[in-house]
């Protein structure tokens, strides 16, 4: 008589993970509409005009490939969400697990950036690096409920620093691409912003109106600059009261009104400056 077949057991369906998913909601509401306010140039709530936030939003590290840097996180946490909803199974953990070592390792990169090179911070931005690490947190908790999770602990570890790592590392080489105004034409685009009509409004004493200057290198003494304090070298204080400064830098640029530090990119396009032969190429 033969024996009968030992039949291995079922796993339940894993259960949605409410915490995970509740944690990736805020998130995901916090990313779209720092994407929103990239995509109209509204003021962030809660946030005065000309303050980190609107110093981060105009940096060039707001945008990657072409769309707004918080679009990327916001199809993140999309993601994350999506899996603890279905249920943190062990495969949806895994893929869980990694993408969220590539959003800390990112917001770790952006936040390092926006404190070490763009000298501002963003309240929304760091509240949603906070998010990200929590929800890493209660993934690597979570991951106690897993089914061998003692034997993969090292490849786990292993992944995720890899991870981590490399996600950042390819942002980074991305922003590192010269920009389309191309090496060599701020001079031009210093002239062009003098005789189209822009106006720069700063203060010889402000840390990003110097940072937008050094975009421009020694094309910076072209730009069409006024100084507001009354202290300052051929100061007049009237112009800038007269236009309605609130923060330094402020760019008017026809009907359009810039605060903050301005990538050389968006200020040819508020412009219209004409890209160069070979950057257009």
């Amino acid at each position: 008589m033969a024996s009968p077949k030992r039949v291995a057991p079922v796993e339940a369906p894993a259960r949605p993970d409410l915490l995970v998913a509740g944690l990736a909601a805020a998130g995901l509401a916090i990313a779209a509409y720092m994407t929103w306010l990239k995509w109209t140039g509204a003021a962030a709530a809660f946030c005065l005009s000309g303050s980190g936030c609107d110093i981060v939003q105009s940096s060039r590290y707001a945008t990657l490939l072409g769309v707004p840097t918080a679009l990327w996180g916001a199809l993140l946490y999309a993601a994350i969400g999506a899996l603890a909803v279905m249920g943190l199974g062990p495969r949806r953990w895994r893929w869980a697990f990694y993408l969220t070592a590539a959003g800390v390792g990112v917001s770790a990169y952006l936040t390092a950036l926006s404190v070490l090179v763009i000298h501002a911070t963003c309240a929304y931005c760091l509240a949603s690096t906070a998010l990200m690490l929590a929800i890493f947190l209660v993934l690597w908790w979570r991951r106690a409920a897993l089914p061998g999770r003692r034997a993969a602990i090292g490849s786990l570890v292993a992944g995720g620093l890899a991870v981590a790592a490399l996600v950042p590392l390819g942002a980074a080489f991305i922003f590192a691409m010269p920009s389309s105004v191309g090496a060599g034409s701020e001079a031009a685009l210093a002239s062009h912003l003098r005789q189209s009509g822009a106006v720069m409004y700063g203060a010889y004493w402000c840390p990003h109106c110097q940072e937008q200057k050094a975009l421009f290198g020694d094309a910076a003494r072209d730009l069409p600059y006024v100084e507001c304090d009354p202290s300052g070298v051929n100061a007049r204080p009237d112009l800038c009261e007269k236009a309605g400064v609130k923060a330094f830098p402020t760019w008017v640029i026809g009907d359009k009104r810039l605060e903050g530090v301005q990538s050389p990119d968006a200020l040819a396009e508020a412009s219209k400056f004409p890209p160069s032969p070979a950057a257009s190429r």
